[in-house]
């Protein structure tokens, strides 16, 4: 009496696509969607003088990452944040663009980007100011 054979089943195992990772930058640009309505507020009438007279104006703060998924070029970016005043203090500009960073930097290793290639923390390089 023969033992029955067993067949071997091939699954093949998803792939993850090839990631090469080019670039990064942080672009932190005018943002004409920008409202000042709340400027309108009771007690806020020097700030107002101050925007009419153009001392500041309002900004966004994105980062981007340019890869190559599969050897296409691709550019990923966060969401962004606009409606940032253009004197506002640097803790608050860092903090925005950190969190930005940090966003990109979750989509980049869901991609396959290596973690070793993402650091933690913003370069100062990476920061551009398109004014």
């Amino acid at each position: 009496m023969s033992l029955p054979t067993r067949r071997r089943t091939v699954v093949e195992a998803p792939r993850r696509p090839t990631v090469e990772l080019r670039a990064v930058r942080v672009v932190v640009e005018p943002d004409p969607d920008a409202s000042a309505g709340y400027l309108e507020h009771e007690g806020l009438e020097e700030r107002r003088a101050a925007y009419e007279l153009e001392e500041f104006t309002f900004v966004r703060a994105r980062a981007e990452a340019d890869v190559d998924i599969e050897e296409i070029p691709q550019v990923l970016t966060s969401a962004g944040l606009g409606g940032i005043e253009s004197d506002s203090e640097d803790e608050y500009t860092d903090e925005i663009i950190s969190r930005e960073w940090k966003t990109l930097r979750d989509v980049l290793k869901a991609v396959g980007v290596p973690t070793e290639q993402l650091p933690l923390e913003v370069d100062p390089e990476w920061i551009e100011w398109r004014m």
